[in-house]
C-alpha cells in the first residue's frame, strides 16, 4: 500500500477515511459480495494498489482482494476498480450500467454499488472507460484477430498460438498487454522463437489520436536515421480503441536508474535523442506553451494549498518566484514536445535509448520536456533512490548534450524554470493527489533552489 500520511484538509470525500482502512474495506466488500451467489466464504484481506484523489472531484481506487472460496481450494486474488463520487452521484452512475454487457469475473457480480461510500466498484476486467479491455483479456479473440489480419500486428503469417501477460493498468485511463505469438515452422519468429506484440487499450476517442501521432513520428526523418528510437505502431482497432505496436526491448529507466553506475553518462544519449525529436518537423496541435504551464501552475498551487495548508506558504512563495520570472522566458520558437518525458517512458536496451508513450505529443516550449525529465530525476533523488551528486551530474550532462544536438540552444535559467514549475505543478500536485505529504517539503525545497533569481 502507498504511504498515506493523512487525508487532505477540506477533503470533499470523508468516506476515504474508511476506504483506506483495509480492514474496513475487506468487511464492506464481503458485505456486498455476500448479497449475491458468489461462492465466497470470506474476504481474507485487501491491499490498496493505487489511490488517486483529485481535489474538488472524485477519487479512483485500485485494490486487490484476497478471496476465500466456500468450497475447498486455494484463495484467489481479484482486482477491483472503484470510483468514489461526491454525494448523490454514485447511484446514477451504477444505474446507467448495462450489466449484461459487462464481463463476468471469477467471483461476484461485474459491478457493485456501495451507497454508504458513494462508490461504484467494478471487478476486473470491467472498466467503464476502456471498451477494449475485455478483448485484451480474451486470448481467443486476440488469436482470431491475429490469424485474420497478421499484418495488423507486424506479422507476415498467422501465429499458431499466443500467450499473454498484463503490463501497466491505470484505471479509467489505459491498460496494456504483451502477447507472445508463436509460429509453425518458425515463420515470423525472431531468435527467441516468438514475436511479441503490445496491445494498449484507450478511452474512446483517445486511441485514434495517439495512433496518428505515433505514425507521424515513426515516418519522420529523425526516426528513419535512427537518431530517434520509438516502438513501431502496427495498427489501430477503432471498434475496441486498441493500438497494436512493437514491444520495446529493454527496461524502463524508472526501474533501473537507482542501480545504474552510469546514469550521468547515459544522460548524454538521452539528451541527444530528445534534441533529435525536438528538431523534427511535425504537424501537431500547439498546446504546451509558457501560458499553458502558467495556467497549470496556478491551478496546482490552488489545489495544493487547499489540500495541505501546512505547505501553503512555501508553495506560494515558490509559485510567486516562478510567476515573476516567467516574463523573461518569452521566446519565439517552439518544437514538438513529448508531453510526458519521464523515466518510465525511457527504455534502455541493446538498440539504445528508446522513447515510448507519445500519446499526447504536441507543439510547445522545448523546456517542457527538459524540465519534466529533471523534475522526475529530483523526485527520485528526494525519495532516496538517486544520490545528490549523481542527480547533479546527470542534469548537467543531459542539458549539455541536448544543446550540443539541438537546432537552437536553451539557457539553463530557462530549463531550471521549467524544472521548478514541473516540481510544483506535477510532482508536488501528484503527491497531494496520492495523499503523500511526506514528499511535499523536499520537492518544494528543490523547486525553490531551481527558481531563476
Amino acid at each position: 500500500m502507498q504511504k498515506l500520511t493523512k487525508i487532505p484538509a477540506g477533503c470533499e470525500l470523508p468516506q476515504l477515511h474508511e476506504i483506506v482502512d483495509t480492514k474496513k474495506l475487506s468487511e464492506t466488500l464481503y458485505k456486498y459480495l455476500s448479497n449475491s451467489d458468489t461462492g465466497i466464504a470470506k474476504v481474507a484481506g485487501c491491499k490498496i494498489n493505487n489511490l488517486y484523489y483529485k481535489p474538488g472531484g472524485d477519487c479512483r481506487v485500485l485494490f486487490t482482494a484476497d478471496l476465500q472460496p466456500e468450497q475447498n481450494g486455494e484463495n484467489s486474488e481479484q482486482l477491483f476498480f472503484g470510483r468514489v463520487f461526491p454525494s448523490g452521484k454514485a447511484r446514477a452512475e451504477f444505474q446507467s450500467l448495462k450489466m449484461d454487457k459487462l464481463a463476468a469475473p471469477k467471483f461476484g457480480p461485474p459491478a457493485m454499488y456501495i451507497p454508504e461510500w458513494e462508490t461504484v466498484l467494478w471487478a476486473f476486467p470491467n472498466d467503464p472507460k476502456l471498451p477494449g479491455l475485455s478483448m485484451l483479456m480474451d486470448a481467443n479473440s486476440v488469436t482470431e484477430a491475429m490469424k485474420a489480419a497478421p499484418e495488423s500486428f507486424g506479422m507476415k503469417t498467422p501465429p499458431a498460438k499466443i500467450s499473454a501477460r498484463q503490463t501497466k493498468y491505470v484505471p479509467g485511463r489505459r491498460c496494456g498487454f504483451i502477447f507472445e505469438a508463436e509460429f509453425d515452422n518458425n515463420g515470423d519468429a525472431g531468435a527467441a522463437g516468438k514475436h511479441p506484440v503490445y496491445g494498449k487499450a484507450y478511452q474512446a476517442g483517445e486511441g485514434e489520436k495517439a495512433y496518428h501521432i505515433m505514425k507521424q513520428i515513426w515516418d519522420s526523418d529523425a526516426r528513419n536515421s535512427d537518431e530517434l528510437l520509438l516502438p513501431q505502431p502496427y495498427s489501430f482497432d477503432q471498434e475496441n480503441s486498441i493500438i497494436w505496436q512493437e514491444v520495446v526491448p529493454g527496461r524502463p529507466l524508472a526501474k533501473i536508474a537507482p542501480q545504474l553506475d552510469n546514469l550521468a553518462e547515459l544522460a548524454i544519449e538521452i539528451g541527444h535523442r530528445l534534441a533529435a525529436y525536438h528538431n523534427t518537423s511535425l504537424d501537431l496541435a500547439t498546446i504546451m506553451t509558457l501560458d499553458f504551464q502558467l495556467d497549470d501552475l496556478r491551478f496546482s498551487e490552488e489545489k495544493i494549498n487547499a489540500a495541505f495548508p501546512d505547505f501553503a506558504a512555501d508553495c506560494s512563495a515558490v509559485a510567486q518566484k516562478l510567476y515573476r520570472s516567467a516574463e523573461a522566458l518569452a521566446q519565439d520558437f517552439r518544437t514538438p514536445v513529448h508531453a510526458s518525458f519521464k523515466f518510465s517512458h525511457i527504455f534502455i536496451g541493446e538498440r539504445g535509448v528508446t522513447f515510448i508513450d507519445f500519446d499526447n505529443a504536441n507543439i510547445g516550449d522545448p523546456g517542457y520536456d527538459l524540465g519534466r525529465f529533471i523534475a522526475h530525476l529530483y523526485k527520485m533523488k528526494n525519495s532516496g533512490k538517486i544520490a545528490q551528486k549523481t542527480a547533479e551530474e546527470t542534469v548537467s550532462n543531459f542539458c549539455d548534450a541536448y544543446n550540443d544536438a539541438a537546432k537552437q540552444t536553451i539557457s539553463r535559467n530557462h530549463i531550471n524554470w521549467w524544472a521548478a514549475s514541473h516540481l510544483v505543478g506535477s510532482q508536488v500536485y501528484k503527491a497531494v493527489k496520492r495523499m503523500n505529504s511526506r514528499a511535499v517539503a523536499g520537492l518544494l525545497a528543490d523547486a525553490n533552489a531551481l527558481c531563476p533569481a
